[in-house]
Formats: C-alpha cells, structure tokens, sequence
C-alpha cells in the first residue's frame, strides 16, 4: 500500500473505517464552527451580557455542536487506535484512553452549560426575584470556576492523545507522516492555549491563526486517511 506501513490483515472491517472517515470529515467541519461561530455575535460588557447568551442562537448552536462533535471525534480517534493496534498497542491504547477522558469531561462539561447555566440559570435570572437573583449569580459564577478547572483537564488529555498517536503514526509513509505531524504539531497549539488561558502569557494571536487552520485539517487528513485505508480492506 503507497504510503503506509498497515497490513491489510491487520486493518478493522471496511465499514468501521469508512465510518471513522466520515466521522473524521465531519470533526473537520464541526472544529471549523467552535471556531467561527464565536466570532458572528457579540457579547455585551458586564454581567448582563453574559446572562443575555441565552437567548443567542449561534452560542446555543455551538454548544449544540460542541456536544456531539466529541463523540464524532471519539469515534474517529477510535478507529485510529484500532488501525494502529498491531503496530504500537501502547501508543494505540494510551491515545485512546486520553481521548476517552477528554470526550467524557468536555459532554459532561457542555451538557451542563447547556441545561443548568443557559436553559435554567441564565433563562430564569430575570423574572427571578432579588434574593434568587443572587442564588442563580452565585450558581453561574461558581460554575464558571468548576469549567476553568475541568477545561484545564480537558486541554491535559487532548494533549496525551495527540501526542500518543503522533508518535504511533510517526514511522509511516505519505499521508501518514503528515497526519503523524499534524498530531504533534496539535501539542504545542495545546500549549500556548494553556499558558494563555492559565498563566498569563498573551499567546492569544498565535492561537486565533493556527487553531482554524491546524485543527480542521489534521481532522479532515484523518478521515480522508481512513477512507483511504477502508479501499484495501479486505474485511
């Protein structure tokens, strides 16, 4: 096979990595619109603004979109791991299990912003009284503290199985040393995000250039990778 090391007889039934393709093409699109989305409304200064989010279409939509994209991007990285098993089991297992923890945290994470802080929170503050005025504030800001820390673990296991299974693709050809590249590339992304969001560094222009373009693409190569592989499955 032109550009891989994969052994046909080692590769999952041609169903599954069609479905990992597909999967991995639409992340591709799904990443591109966390992205993007953003940037079509605007947030008015204080605590009003914030409350107001609610009822903003777009910011619901990426929430929307944000939840299932984890799966979809879980069922990806699944079909990777199964692709490179006979090659490096650990590296193919510890991605997996690091992506496992990201998909977890971030549903859970998004869920909650979803139904308690936009649907209940934000939805009720106003028609709320005073006194519930300040329990639902205390709510949202205290939630507010607990996303920080659970997207800090999130950033963490994204980073893991990035780097996992840049290193498991690294030894292939073509296709695969891009994407073993693009994996790799993904950890020092991570990074700046992570110094910007939690040390103070002011990395954020790096982040608003390269996080569209790299993410997307690393994701699209995957499926279009996948696809590739699901031709010369025999099963």
């Amino acid at each position: 096979m032109t550009g891989t090391d994969i052994h046909q007889a080692s590769l999952p039934p041609r169903f599954v990595l069609r479905l990992g393709g597909v999967a991995g093409l639409i992340t591709a699109i799904t990443t591109f619109l966390l992205w993007y989305l953003p940037r079509t409304y605007d947030v008015a200064p204080g605590f009003d603004g914030v409350i107001a989010l609610h009822a903003e279409p777009a910011y619901m939509a990426r929430l929307w979109i944000n939840f299932w994209h984890v799966f979809l991007a879980l069922l990806a990285y699944g079909v990777v791991a199964a692709v490179l098993w006979q090659r490096s089991k650990f590296w193919a297992a510890f991605g997996f299990i690091a992506f496992s923890f990201w998909c977890l945290i971030e549903a859970v994470g998004v869920s909650i912003n979803i139904w308690a802080v936009n649907e209940t929170w934000r939805a009720g503050y106003v028609s709320a009284d005073s006194e519930q005025q300040l329990l639902l504030k205390a709510s949202l800001q205290t939630f507010s503290g607990i996303w920080n820390g659970l997207f800090f673990v999130i950033l963490i296991t994204f980073l893991l199985g990035t780097l996992a299974y840049g290193v498991a693709l690294w030894s292939g050809k073509g296709i695969e040393k891009i994407l073993s590249l693009l994996f790799l590339l993904a950890v020092p992304l991570t990074l700046i995000i992570l110094a910007d969001s939690y040390f103070g560094a002011s990395l954020s222009r790096w982040i608003s250039w390269s996080y569209p373009i790299l993410q997307p693409v690393s994701r699209g190569l995957m499926g279009i990778w996948l696809i590739r592989l699901s031709l010369h499955s025999g099963n």
